[in-house]
């Protein structure tokens, strides 16, 4: 007899299977399967299916973004989506569609209409910090932690930077017609004109000081470089390369010379002229803008990096495209087979500075991406044995010629450019043996370059014979990458804005002058820079100024300065650049002699270099002063008393009263957000850039505005200001770059002194320092 099994749940006595059919069971059950699907999938209920869930599964992005939802629910939730007629959005496009050529191109493109971008832009800003100057988009400084090792670039290696932000500016004409015209808005006194024999060949680069015609020594314009091209022509063609601070007045002045409009000029309006010719309508005067690439290669090792750069066409017979020399006027004039023999000679100096200062060689190149190493590498100096320092001095004529200042050439260069891909297709399905290439290959394009030398810093007095000598690189539109790309592959560190303004400074030159527009401007975007930083800071960290009696801390007020040392206001004022005085007034500094009287005494600044004596960190915008007697004697105990601040109270009452006004107006507000009611905002809506009235009346406080006098407001009476101070890896010692009014070195050397007192902004400290007056400034 079976045994019988009792279970009161099932209604008593039950018979088990001893298996149970899972099949079967599903089999069974797949109606019901169905139902609870089609309930899910197609629910006759109002709500939707992200609505079933649980609260706390529950996202407000699931209403539109299936992808929140459980797997399982994600297809019926997108089959409600259609039938309600909103249809999923779209999946974004991935970043490498974003990123397709097409599409970066116009994307560049519409950047550049408020910014020019030069062609290292891209590379640039990958590594670089990028900063609006001067119209354009350029470089400040690198990423990295790189002062140092930029420094030991110029010094030892090579630092690498684009200065094709340069405006060239093409003028020809006869040359004494040339010459007339810029012997009225330049200076013999500021050295040898334009049409001096030494430049007039072409075979050396000359840099001149503009001015407004007829105006010198005031309206001071800048410093511009310029090469003379060889021709046989009646006419001489001269090439400028002005800086793009200055490159607006220079065509006003141009334009109201030659009373015509100039091509690819950027002045919109024009001033309508009284006179329809003058004596300089003949000249032809084009601004090309982005024809060219200048690279600019500072240091002992730059010689070494060109060197391995490029790779000369020695005849003509070996140029593989041979279709751009019917662009050019003369063949004869490239006497290749002369420029390379020198060429040859001048790569076994193992610094520039052992070639004569600016010469111009014109070369004929192969396409730079063929010597462009596998990685990167650091290019070597080769052994001065076998250098003919003779031949080197000996410059041969038309050595400066170059078919890159024919500018139809550009047009053919630019269409027959093979591009970065097509380039190494070429070469990979062309060469015999891998890792050897055809450099005679007539698919390959010819490069030609122009090589100005740069002697770098002479100054003897404080051993810096040498330093900033390198090379400047012309290079045609289109080429500026490829040769970027391949000089760093060399070894060359690459530099910004800040590394220019650094090897001027290591080099003891003046950086944008203030007597010019450009120098001023960027007086102004200093002083605003530094102010912002300034107020940035809280009340009990900001330098308390009027405590130590310097009412200028941001910006050298030299207009004042020299309106105390004349006793008239002056309106307008000039840096001394006559070297002749320069060396006279350096002489009676030297013997502590009484300096001769000059023209326009009262309105003059003399830069001047500072060297400490002793300890002392010079810093931007520091004093300046005249010392006494004791003073050299005394100078660790000199410090500048503290000063009453008359505004200290005031700032504090005023604070006071605006935190009980912020008080008030928080009470307001809470009251009325109990009743439930809007209270208006009693404050003035402002921007961000723009601070509000009463944040402007604290900085006024802070740093008064009205400046009357500076002459007399510390304890030792102010010469003048420090442009710019720092610690200079070249000396190994701090020193500084400014300017004193001219009267003010007067009464100096009358105190029989040639020493001075310098202070800095943030200091009461007085230090003493020697005077070194400045010829290229």
């Amino acid at each position: 007899m079976e045994t019988s099994q009792f279970d009161a749940t099932l209604g008593g006595t039950e018979h088990l299977p001893f298996s149970a059919n899972s099949f079967k069971f599903t089999a069974s059950r797949s109606i019901e399967i169905a139902a609870m699907s089609e309930s899910i999938l197609r629910p006759s209920k109002t709500k939707l299916i992200f609505q079933t869930l649980p609260v706390h599964m529950r996202r407000r992005v699931m209403s539109h973004n299936c992808k929140r939802l459980p797997r399982k629910l994600r297809e019926g939730h997108l089959e409600q989506l259609k039938k309600s007629g909103l249809p999923p959005k779209q999946k974004r496009p991935s970043r490498k569609y974003r990123r397709r050529p097409s599409n970066l191109l116009n994307e560049y493109n519409r950047r550049q209409k408020k910014n020019i971008w030069l062609e290292t832009h891209i590379w640039h800003a990958k590594r670089f910090h990028m900063i609006e100057r001067w119209g354009y988009r350029l470089a400040d400084r690198p990423c990295d932690k790189a002062f140092r090792a930029c420094y030991r670039a110029s010094s030892a290696h090579c630092l690498l930077q684009d200065i094709s932000y340069y405006t060239p500016v093409q003028i020809t004409g006869p040359v004494d017609v040339i010459s007339d015209m810029f012997s009225c808005i330049t200076s013999r006194s500021c050295g040898i004109s334009i049409s001096a024999k030494a430049y007039i060949t072409g075979n050396r680069e000359g840099i001149i000081h503009i001015y407004k015609p007829d105006l010198y020594p005031l309206c001071y314009i800048g410093k511009v470089r310029f090469v003379w091209i060889q021709n046989d022509d009646s006419k001489k063609e001269l090439w400028l390369f002005v800086h793009p601070s200055q490159i607006k007045q220079l065509e006003t002045i141009f334009t109201n010379l030659t009373n015509s409009k100039l091509e690819n000029s950027s002045l919109e309006h024009m001033e309508k002229k009284r006179k329809m010719s003058s004596k300089y309508s003949d000249l032809n005067i084009n601004i090309k803008n982005g024809i060219f690439n200048i690279f600019r290669l500072t240091g002992p090792k730059s010689q070494a990096v060109v060197n391995n750069t490029i790779k000369c066409v020695t005849s003509l017979n070996k140029l593989p495209d041979k279709n751009w020399l019917s662009h050019i006027n003369n063949t004869s004039f490239l006497h290749i087979k002369e420029k390379h023999d020198y060429w040859e000679n001048a790569k076994r100096a193992s610094s520039p500075s052992l070639l004569p200062p600016h010469v111009i060689i014109g070369l004929i190149i192969k396409d730079p991406r063929l010597s462009r190493p596998s990685y990167r590498t650091k290019a070597h100096n080769n052994n001065n044995e076998g250098v003919n320092t003779a031949l080197l001095l000996e410059i041969p004529p038309y050595l400066s010629y170059s078919p890159i200042w024919n500018i139809s050439l550009h047009e053919h260069i630019k269409e027959k450019q093979m591009t970065n891909g097509q380039f190494i297709e070429h070469i990979t399905k062309t060469q015999l043996v891998p890792g050897e290439i055809n450099e005679d290959d007539p698919a390959l394009q010819n490069v030609p370059i122009v090589l100005i030398q740069r002697p770098g810093s002479q100054n003897a007095l404080y051993k810096k014979i040498g330093y900033g000598t390198g090379w400047d690189i012309i290079v045609p539109a289109g080429y500026g990458l490829p040769f970027w790309q391949t000089l760093i592959m060399f070894g060359a560190r690459s530099g910004g804005l800040r590394e220019t303004e650094c090897v001027a400074f290591e080099m003891g030159e003046c950086y944008l002058p203030p007597d010019s527009d450009a120098g001023s401007l960027e007086e102004k975007r200093i002083e605003l820079q530094l102010k912002e930083k300034y107020f940035r800071r809280p009340p009990s960290k900001r330098v308390n100024y009027q405590k130590l009696a310097i009412n200028s801390p941001f910006i050298c007020p030299w207009k004042i300065l020299l309106s105390d040392w004349s006793s008239k206001i002056i309106n307008d004022f000039f840096v001394l650049r006559d070297k002749r005085l320069i060396d006279i007034l350096q002489d009676c500094l030297s013997a502590k002699k009484e300096i001769p009287d000059i023209d326009n005494a009262e309105c003059c600044l003399i830069a001047v270099r500072l060297h400490t004596v002793g300890k002392g960190n010079l810093k931007q915008h520091a004093l300046i002063c005249l010392p006494q007697s004791n003073d050299v004697q005394t100078i660790d105990n000199l410090f500048e008393p503290l000063h009453e601040d008359v505004n200290e109270k005031l700032r504090k009452e005023k604070r006071k009263e605006h935190l009980q006004f912020l008080k008030q107006i928080k009470r307001k507000r809470k009251k009325a957000k109990k009743r439930g009611a809007m209270v208006k905002n009693t404050f003035p809506k402002t921007s961000s850039t723009k601070p509000s009235e009463y944040v402007k009346s604290m900085r006024e406080l802070w740093l008064p505005s009205n400046v009357e006098t500076v002459r007399n407001t510390c304890l030792r009476p102010i010469l003048g200001y420090l442009s710019r101070g720092a610690f200079s890896f070249t000396e190994g010692k701090s020193f500084g770059i400014g300017y004193i009014a001219f009267n003010a070195l007067v009464v100096l050397l009358k105190t029989r002194q040639n020493k001075v007192l310098v202070r800095n902004t943030t200091s009461r400290k007085y230090r003493l320092a020697n005077v070194e007056l400045i010829k290229n400034v």
